[in-house]
């Protein structure tokens, strides 16, 4: 019963049914306007202050051990790498409709509102995930 009680009180519905509609109006939006910046800050500011609620109330702690921090930045390197060794290749192949860029991919996928919306939407994803996850401690 008491796992029935935390999905029912879980904020991902609430938030979901937030995140939708609000990057759907934010993507009709122009890029580079006040009312585009003032939609970019608005989800930065509650999530940022979210996550130094929780900090301060001692919900969320540090990593400790140092295993996993090395772990971690390898993996982050070799998508780095990956990706930058893409970028390269199609710079410098022709042409440019045979080998892409990810600027050039992400422009087609953002040109229309839709693709606008989703990227946004992803963005809001990604900023809950990073600023609001919980992390294990190990001592």
């Amino acid at each position: 019963m008491a796992s029935r009680a935390h999905r029912l009180s879980s904020p991902r519905p609430v938030l979901i049914a937030t995140a939708l509609p609000y990057s759907w109006v934010a993507a009709g939006f122009r890029p580079f306007t006040w009312p585009m910046n003032i939609a970019v800050i608005l989800p930065v500011l509650v999530t940022a202050g979210l996550g130094w609620i929780r900090f301060r109330v001692g919900r969320i702690t540090r990593v400790v051990h140092a295993d996993s921090r090395r772990g971690g930045a390898g993996v982050w390197i070799g998508i780095f790498s990956l990706l930058v060794a893409w970028e390269l290749i199609a710079y410098f192949s022709s042409p440019r409709y045979d080998h892409p860029t990810l600027s050039s991919i992400t422009d087609t996928a953002m040109s229309h509102r839709p693709g606008r919306a989703a990227a946004f939407a992803l963005w809001l994803a990604l900023g809950w995930a990073l600023f609001l996850r919980r992390r294990a401690v190990r001592r």
